[in-house]
């Protein structure tokens, strides 16, 4: 091998060696990620904000760098990006974190404001929570459980790295008397899932709380969590961790755990996935859904058949069936009409049936020449419902369009007592709209109550013995509704 050889080899070594260097400088990506978060905060975008301080928090955790001050900025600049996406206690906590590895820290003049100053300065004195990490203010180092209680300042809790898969994971808070809380929990959620589930921890003795993470979420290769105190407002008023910079913990053949499975309690854990299983079934068998705790939950009505009657007014024109011309007399009425209809709710909000409707213009005593008035108007659409509540009660906004005849009946001017009212027919085209309402009053039956308006349009001169015009209808109508 040449000099020249070695010399390159050498220089590769040294190049590599350089890049290994510059990976294991857990310190310049934490100062990385921090300058990026700021630069998504200046952009207003608080989220990705958020997702680089915690992948600075991770760094350092990696890097074994979780006491040190760098590590306080990144706390120092999560708290500023809570405060500015509303999320005062996350700032309060955050604030808390980087006060207690270091108490003298600062707000850089960048982003210093007077609330943020008085926040941070209330983290300082004790009247925050501790994060990830750290703590905060009146925030020790944990404490022997077994120590008097009395000793016990502030909010306290061992951060748990690592945990095996599939097993339920028992953790401990200590809270102090100088914190007064409604409750403590534990928050968890898996890398892959975005919502956090709570557990509420269980008081033992007069500063001690105790819970676990349940071995069906230990799965996976990270959880997530935190641990916190809440006022009686749901205020923290003491964590470790937080939803924006929860706690990470590495889970020991967690991958292997498939999702779903109870191995905490073997025997009770198959006992209430029995129950659960039969409670499903019987639902299944009347068509239910099951809820989250298992009980069931009445399915939809796919198929439904409503029964309603009422009343209809319109605008005539042209002449009558008398072959009487309509004069300045325009309006005319069918006393009563019957709408049947047999429908599918295609989902909660949306359905499609087909309406009959039946008109009974009474009250006509003019007669043709040639033929007794008809009595009887026949008609049929196909109805188009949508709700605008996601439950399908309430205000339903309505389009039909069909074919029939609708009839009125009128007034005719200038003609003797006993022969003064014909009847008007429109159509054969019938299109029109409406608004509707429903309320549901048992879980197959239901209350309908439609307004809706028919425009009747003469596409045809005659049917039979029908002279046809165009006008317009309003129908009336009350009813019930039965799902199957």
């Amino acid at each position: 091998m040449g000099t020249r050889s070695i010399a390159w080899g050498v220089s590769l070594l040294f190049v590599v060696a350089l890049g290994r260097v510059a990976l294991a400088d857990p310190k310049g990506e934490i100062t990385q990620k921090s300058k990026e978060a700021m630069e998504s905060y200046d952009l207003m975008d608080y989220d990705a904000a958020k997702k680089a301080l915690g992948q600075a928090l991770a760094s350092a955790k990696k890097g074994k760098l979780e006491k040190d001050p760098l590590v306080a900025k990144v706390y120092v600049n999560l708290g500023i990006v809570a405060f500015a996406a509303g999320d005062q206690d996350g700032a309060r906590a955050a604030f808390a974190a980087a006060t207690a590895i270091d108490p003298k820290i600062q707000i850089e003049a960048a982003y210093k404001s007077p609330d943020l100053v008085k926040l941070l300065d209330s983290a300082r004195n004790g009247g925050g929570g501790g994060a990830s990490g750290g703590g905060g203010g009146t925030v020790s180092e944990p404490v022997d459980p077994g120590v008097d209680c009395s000793s016990v300042k502030g909010f306290q809790h061992t951060i748990i790295d690592t945990g095996k898969g599939g097993t339920a994971l028992p953790l401990e808070v200590l809270v102090g008397s100088d914190l007064v809380p409604a409750r403590v929990s534990i928050q968890y959620r898996a890398k892959e899932k975005p919502e956090f589930t709570e557990v509420k921890m269980t008081k033992q003795g007069s500063c001690k709380y105790v819970g676990k993470i349940p071995g069906n979420a230990m799965r996976g290769s990270l959880l997530f969590y935190y641990v916190a105190a809440y006022d009686a407002n749901n205020h923290v008023i003491g964590s470790k961790g937080t939803s924006g910079a929860p706690n990470t913990m590495d889970i020991e053949g967690g991958e292997n755990i498939k999702a779903g499975s109870d191995d905490e309690d073997p025997i009770n854990g198959n006992k209430k996935k029995q129950a659960k299983q039969k409670k499903t079934a019987a639902a299944e068998t009347k068509g239910g859904e099951v809820t989250a705790t298992g009980t069931s939950k009445p399915k939809q009505q796919r198929v439904y058949v409503a029964i309603a009657a009422g009343t209809s007014a319109g605008y005539v024109t042209g002449t009558t069936e008398a072959n009487n011309p309509v004069q300045t007399c325009c309006i005319g009425t069918s006393l009563v009409v019957l709408t049947p209809e047999l429908g599918f709710n295609a989902n909660k909000q949306l359905s499609i049936g087909v309406m009959g409707r039946i008109g009974l213009p009474i009250g006509a005593n003019v007669d043709p020449p040639m033929a007794k008035h008809s009595t009887v108007a026949p008609g049929g659409v196909i109805r188009v419902r949508y709700a605008l509540s996601p439950e399908g009660e309430g205000l339903r906004l309505m389009g039909q369009v069909g074919g029939g005849v609708m009839r009125n009946t009128i007034k005719i001017e200038g003609q003797g007592s006993g022969m003064d009212t014909d009847i008007v027919a429109q159509g054969p085209l019938l299109v029109g709209g409406g608004i509707g309402f429903t309320k549901k009053l048992a879980s197959a039956v239901a209350f309908v109550a439609d307004a809706s308006v028919l425009a009747g349009i003469a596409v045809v001169d005659k049917i039979g013995t029908a002279r046809l015009n165009t006008g317009v209808g309003a129908d009336l109508t009350l009813g019930i509704a039965f799902g199957f």
